[in-house]
């Protein structure tokens, strides 16, 4: 079962967090927006990693999927 974080999974999540400041939000576009980086570890061993965001411009709050990896990954 993986359970360490390994570079693959630090660098997807350095990947993810500069494409989200690069488009900013999804309803507004704009470019400060706040969030939270997670991940979660599935019982079957798999990370789903995930951005939570919050705009302060025009309130939308979502979560973007990022990635889900697996000990084949």
């Amino acid at each position: 079962m993986m359970k360490d974080f390994t570079s693959k999974d630090i660098t997807l999540l350095e990947k993810s967090v500069k494409q989200t400041l690069e488009h900013g939000c999804k309803e507004c576009e704009f470019r400060y927006i706040a969030f939270t980086t997670n991940v979660s570890l599935e019982p079957n061993g798999t990370k789903c990693f995930f951005l939570e965001v919050e705009c302060p411009n025009c309130g939308a709050e979502y979560t973007d999927i990022m990635a889900m990896r697996d000990n084949n990954d």
